[in-house]
């Protein structure tokens, strides 16, 4: 069995601890949201396979340009790929909030926050499962031990955690409607592509590892203080006390 499997089954479990921890802290234990954890699951499968791939694999076969990252690439192909993953993974991981028997975790501020966080976490495990796949399909990495995939647990533990922060910032502006509903959604992509920017530019030789890796985790943080800031608003929203309802008025 190759190496990356053994790795990503500890990396899913221990990830998974993690993220179901930090939601029932949230949410004291409610577990209607573990629900959507395994919602956001297949998601990452279904938007690949069908949608991502297609698109980009399609439009450079017929453009009759290569896939691989490289300096003759046309600019504006290269802003394609960088905008392929956020555009379509942030709208997905959406859509379950879309079905009728979701839309109760839309009816306030904070449930709205916690069912983006659950369903981009679930995600993130998903996308986890999915990456070990295509690693073991590879022969330069089959024949390689579990231990020699280190990075791929770290990076997946932080990036689960990263899906959940920018899908519940995209899931606070759906629940506000209108054009804040799309200002939440383009939020989320535009935190994604700058998250998947450093890694771009680095296979372009264009920066170095260490400044790629600092970028994206310079930007995951900056997600998570922004659904920081989200959640404390919707905490003194919930808190506030509610409008005195006058029945009648004295003559």
């Amino acid at each position: 069995m190759p190496g990356i499997y053994g790795m990503a089954g500890l990396t899913i479990s221990v990830t998974a601890i993690f993220c179901i921890t930090f939601l029932h802290t949230l949410t004291r234990s409610d577990r209607r949201y573990d629900w959507l954890i395994l919602a956001g699951l297949p998601l990452p499968f279904i938007v690949n396979r069908w949608v991502k791939i297609p698109v980009i694999t399609g439009l450079a076969a017929w453009m009759n340009l290569p896939l691989k990252l490289g300096p003759d690439m046309p600019f504006w192909f290269l802003v394609l790929i960088l905008l392929n993953a956020p555009l379509f993974e942030e709208a997905i991981k959406l859509v379950p909030l879309a079905l009728p028997g979701s839309r109760t975790f839309l009816s306030d501020a904070k449930s709205s926050l916690w069912a983006g966080l659950a369903l981009g976490m679930g995600f993130g495990l998903g996308e986890a499962a999915y990456l070990a796949y295509g690693i073991a399909q590879s022969p330069a990495y089959r024949g390689l031990p579990w231990y020699s995939f280190t990075g791929f647990a770290s990076e997946r533990l932080i990036v689960t955690f990263a899906h959940g922060f920018l899908t519940a910032i995209g899931a606070y502006g759906l629940r506000r409607g209108g054009p804040k509903a799309l200002f939440g959604y383009l939020s989320a992509v535009g935190l994604h592509a700058l998250i998947n920017l450093g890694p771009i530019l680095l296979a372009l030789r264009l920066l170095s590892a260490a400044v790629s890796s600092l970028t994206t985790y310079t930007v995951i943080a900056a997600s998570f203080f922004l659904f920081q800031k989200y959640a404390s608003t919707a905490r003194k929203m919930s808190s506030s006390p509610p409008e005195e309802i006058v029945y009648f008025e004295r003559g």
